[in-house]
């Protein structure tokens, strides 16, 4: 059984870990849980362990359960994600298709996917929130980007990085199938979660 001091000094680490990760103040935090000021910096400085009422108030204002706050496990997080887990998202008739390895939960979104497109097939991405960035990078074939009004052409090994708040579309532009994998990173959004489905391609236009 761990001692008090040990309780306490787990409980203010995370406790204050959470609220930086959620970009609240002491205050904010604070005002959600319903304590003062004083308590919140007492708990997070490990001079004393809060009542349950107190931690159950902190829980639910930072959004997480009890066990998360007075884990005295001071290890990384790994989470592994088996090639089974991963979601297919989106797939076509051809077999182009957009898989879902893993992703973060918010407030900073971290997602990363693999794409197959077939030769001439593509994929609309809509404009995302300002502040998303996405990196891609060609395992084989070729792609096609098109990022706003400006294109791109990469092959095997390019990797490019580029602001998404701006319609985009990739394009299998080669002779071969186009592999690729993609990180999708959102900083600070509260409101983004994990994708559960993405809308299909609007086709070309005819010439």
């Amino acid at each position: 059984m761990q001692s008090p001091d040990a309780v306490a000094t787990a409980i203010g680490r995370n406790v204050r870990a959470l609220r930086r990760q959620r970009r609240m103040t002491i205050e904010a935090l604070a005002a959600a849980a319903g304590v003062s000021r004083g308590t919140v910096i007492q708990i997070e400085t490990a001079r004393g362990n809060p009542s349950i009422g107190t931690l159950v108030h902190l829980a639910e204002a930072l959004r997480v359960g009890v066990t998360s706050l007075v884990d005295g496990d001071a290890s990384p997080r790994v989470v592994v994600r088996r090639a089974e887990q991963a979601v297919p998202l989106w797939s076509n008739e051809t077999g182009s298709t957009a898989v879902f390895r893993i992703g973060t939960d918010p407030p900073d979104v971290v997602e990363l996917w693999e794409w197959t497109l077939q030769p001439g097939d593509a994929f609309d991405g809509e404009a995302h929130a300002t502040g998303t960035t996405e990196v891609l990078s060609v395992l084989s074939g070729r792609l096609g980007l098109r990022v706003g009004s400006t294109e791109h052409e990469l092959a095997e090994g390019d990797t490019v990085m580029f602001q998404a708040h701006a319609p985009h579309r990739y394009a299998g532009a080669g002779p071969d199938p186009v592999r690729f994998t993609m990180v999708v990173l959102q900083p600070g959004d509260a409101g983004l979660v994990p994708p559960s489905a993405i809308a299909p391609a609007e086709p070309d236009p005819p010439n």
